[in-house]
């Protein structure tokens, strides 16, 4: 029997006490452009009454570019992808409203892209690194963990800017930040959150990592396979099909679909396997842009 509490707290435990010496070092780099760019208020105000997609970069994002290409043009809709997910979207041509990054660790995920026209939602401690790479509008947030470390942490970054609820991946922390922004409807794009024989999307910055560490025996496929089997903690069974996945990912699941039971509007999730049938309207994309495209008001009612 899974024990769901012991899963977020081990997590989380582990997590904050591995990163605590980083959180202080990227806030003291950051605390300068947290001073100029602010906090969460002004952003929440762009969700209301917009139909937001939330977008990881699990595989399943592989088979969406087209039709996300054509929900990116309704004015109504609202894109909302990972740090991980940008290269592959916006190599395909699609350029979200906003990116969320919240990584401590050096990561490349923006050289080489556009992003002045972009939104960066940022966590206060994220690496300066990556952060500062960035050439659009950026707004920070803290996270909704107390503690001694961490109360002082959040006091020094602005306990102003705003605070969202953690959920163990970047794109759980998406979603509690557009939650409760009077939304009109949620989705789940590229949210996996389990695996059959990789991670990532085409073109993730760790997929694409691997292309450098790879060689004539041992090509990027044959390292995310490798990946994938060390991290097989669980075994997941939706529709006949076999899955796998981690700790991380589990405690992620669970947590949205706790979540989604309280949900005032409409929530749809079109990732493989993403969260279950009973907490959340399992929908094809194609489907989904099909709602858009026969409303009278090019939007959903």
């Amino acid at each position: 029997m899974i024990n769901q509490e012991e899963i977020f707290s081990k997590l989380n435990e582990g997590m904050l006490a591995e990163r605590s010496r980083a959180f202080k070092n990227n806030l003291a780099k950051n605390i300068p452009l947290i001073r100029k760019c602010g906090g969460l208020r002004p952003v929440v105000e762009n969700f209301a009454g917009k139909h937001v997609l939330v977008i990881g970069s699990g595989p399943s994002l592989d088979n969406c570019y087209e039709n996300l290409k054509k929900l990116r043009l309704m004015d109504d809709i609202l894109f909302v992808a990972s740090d991980m997910a940008l290269k592959p979207l916006y190599c395909h041509g699609i350029m979200p409203q906003y990116v969320i990054t919240c990584e401590t660790t050096p990561s490349d995920f923006f050289s080489g892209i556009s992003t002045g026209n972009m939104h960066l939602l940022s966590f206060s401690c994220s690496s300066y690194s990556n952060i500062r790479k960035w050439n659009g509008k950026i707004s920070f947030f803290n996270w909704m963990v107390d503690g001694e470390i961490y109360d002082a942490l959040w006091a020094e970054a602005g306990e102003g800017l705003g605070a969202v609820a953690t959920g163990s991946i970047v794109t759980t922390q998406a979603v509690s930040m557009v939650f409760l922004c009077g939304i009109a409807s949620l989705l789940l794009v590229g949210n996996d959150m389990a695996f059959f024989d990789r991670f990532y999307a085409s073109g993730a910055a760790p997929a694409e990592k691997n292309f450098f560490l790879s060689g004539r025996l041992n090509p990027p496929a044959s390292i995310d396979m490798k990946r994938g089997r060390s991290a097989r903690d669980y075994e997941i069974r939706r529709e006949g099909e076999l899955f796998y996945t981690n700790n991380q990912f589990l405690a992620a699941r669970l947590w949205l679909e706790k979540l989604f039971r309280s949900a005032p509007y409409p929530v749809a999730d079109c990732s493989r396997p993403g969260c279950s049938a009973g907490t959340v309207h399992k929908i094809d994309l194609e489907d989904y842009l099909s709602i858009f495209n026969n409303s009278d008001k090019g939007g959903a009612q």
